[in-house]
This record gives structure tokens, sequence and C-alpha cells, in this order.
């Protein structure tokens, strides 16, 4: 790129995953506002329905958010299981090359 006069930015995978994660909800929160202001005008016999649907976007947001928590843990979680293995496999081989130099 630099030949070329351009400029790479790199991020990791889990900032980019967040960031998608928050666009989401704040869409997901714009169309609850746009819904409660809708609901604001209203008559009695929609204003159910849109707080039906004011309540589904709500429970959306949290299923949302619930699985986002889930993959970063599980992530986490997976980040931890490679680094024991990386620490074993480290200690078979440092212990090996112990008895090979005695």
């Amino acid at each position: 790129m630099e030949g070329l006069g351009g400029t790479v930015f790199r991020r990791a995978l889990s900032d980019v995953t967040q960031a998608v994660n928050e666009e989401d909800v704040t869409a997901i929160k714009a169309d609850i506002a746009q819904m409660k202001a809708e609901h604001a005008k209203a008559q009695a016999d929609r204003k159910a329905k849109i707080q039906e649907k004011i309540n589904e976007l709500e429970s959306k947001i949290q299923a949302h958010l619930a699985k986002a928590k889930d993959r970063r843990l599980a992530a986490e979680h997976q980040a931890k299981a490679k680094a024991e293995i990386l620490k074993a496999k480290a200690a078979g081989l440092k212990a090996k090359a112990a008895e090979t130099y005695l």
C-alpha cells in the first residue's frame, strides 16, 4: 500500500464487532423513540399496537445485548484456553530442552 501512496489501518476484530453491535443497538433505540412519538399522537386503538411494537423492540435490544455478551465471554474463554495450551507446550519444550542439554 505504501508504494501506492496508501496507508493501512488495522483494528481488532472484537473492536469492529463491538462497533457493529453498538450501531445496531443505536438503530433499535431510534426505532423505539419513533414508536414512542407515534404512540403519543396515536388514537387509543393504535396505541396498543404501537406499545406492543415498542415492547418487541425493547426485547430485541435485550436479546441483542445478551447475545453480544455471550459471544464476548465465549471469545474470552477461548483465548484463555489457547493461552493455557501454549503455556503447557512451552513448559514441555523447556523441559525437553533442559533434558537435552544435561
